[in-house]
């Protein structure tokens, strides 16, 4: 398979199964969005916007007015004093879920809005206000990051439709929020709202399972490379759900050290030449009928345009029928470049 870049979602994709991984981020082609992850996504903007205003005030303490300009809600101008009280929180929490919800295909009701907006709250007022953004030296809100990996195992060349692509593998993502503690101390702060599970294992994310956990690992890389000015760096990430989904609030911290920056690049090698070698992706379930391919999968769930077979059957017979190369000139979604990153919304 090609890969020019991998972020977290596509490492852990890569686990759960090769085939919707392939689909997925070689071939382009986009699963839409569940409900649930539409209201994660909510909650997510609600954090992100009330961390902007508070960055705003740190950085212009005379003004009285705080603004953000925000690429899904649009701009966002208070009074410096409502920035802490409930009324705006709640009213914040509206505007979130109206902006996301006009283009969503699932309709969101007052139980749905209630939900939101008690994850919200929880997350801003667990162990009395410790991640709650209003209360914090905001250093960046949602930083992007595309960070070349400078090794020669991470160089690629590929040709595609005749076309030569090479570079040097990246690592590329988002991170919720990056917060300044002291002058040598920064800590990442990762809310999670999905359920605490490791979801190609099943098993429960606790701290043993942190410790080796890949997103963890490449976000403090990449705050090793964006912010080497800080010798500590924490990683804290806040699930909100238990295994089974049922609201569990327990956050997680985490210090790392520069041992650990090698052995995130290590385990990045491995998986990086396991997917370059990789020219026949494994199903989660050869027969397509485990819960996780008939309930969570779009490429199980729709067919493949212009035929009435699911989108995954579809790519698994063009394989073995055609080859690799094939595949990827046939199958890939129009417009599609695998160079070209797009940032989660």
């Amino acid at each position: 398979m090609l890969v020019t870049y991998v972020r977290s979602s596509s490492y852990n994709n890569y686990a759960f199964c090769q085939m919707q991984y392939f689909i997925t981020y070689v071939l382009g082609h986009q699963s839409d969005s569940g409900k649930k992850a539409d209201m994660g996504t909510m909650a997510h903007k609600v954090m992100e916007i009330l961390a902007g205003l508070k960055k705003f005030q740190q950085d212009n303490s005379r003004k009285k007015y705080l603004v953000v300009e925000d690429d899904a809600a649009g701009k966002i101008r208070i009074h410096k004093d409502s920035l802490y009280t409930d009324d705006f929180v709640d009213e914040l929490c509206n505007i979130a879920i109206d902006c996301y919800a006009k283009n969503s295909k699932h309709k969101f009701g007052p139980k749905d809005r209630r939900d939101i907006s008690e994850t919200v709250w929880t997350f801003l007022r667990h162990s009395d206000g410790q991640f709650d953004p209003r209360l914090r030296n905001i250093h960046h809100p949602e930083p992007h990051f595309d960070i070349p990996i400078e090794e020669d195992w991470a160089k690629f060349e590929y040709e595609i439709n005749g076309e030569k692509v090479e570079g040097q593998l990246a690592i590329k993502g988002t991170i919720d929020l990056v917060t300044k503690l002291n002058d040598d101390t920064i800590e990442v702060i990762d809310w999670k709202t999905g359920r605490r599970m490791d979801w190609a294992t099943g098993e429960v994310k606790d701290y043993e399972k942190l410790e080796n956990d890949a997103q963890l690992l490449l976000y403090f890389y990449a705050i090793s490379k964006l912010y080497p000015e800080y010798p500590n760096r924490i990683m804290s990430i806040f699930f909100y759900k238990d295994k089974d989904g049922d609201p569990d609030p327990r956050p997680f911290s985490l210090m790392f050290d520069k041992s650990d920056e090698a052995r995130f690049l290590e385990m990045l090698r491995i998986r990086v030449e396991e997917i370059r070698q990789n020219n026949s992706p494994k199903l989660l379930d050869p027969t397509r009928n485990h819960w996780k391919c008939k309930y969570l999968c779009h490429f199980c769930k729709n067919n493949w345009e212009g035929t009435d077979e699911k989108m995954c059957i579809y790519i698994e017979k063009h394989l073995k029928e055609h080859g690799m190369e094939k595949t990827l000139e046939e199958c890939t979604r129009p417009g599609f470049n695998i160079g070209f990153y797009e940032a989660p919304g």
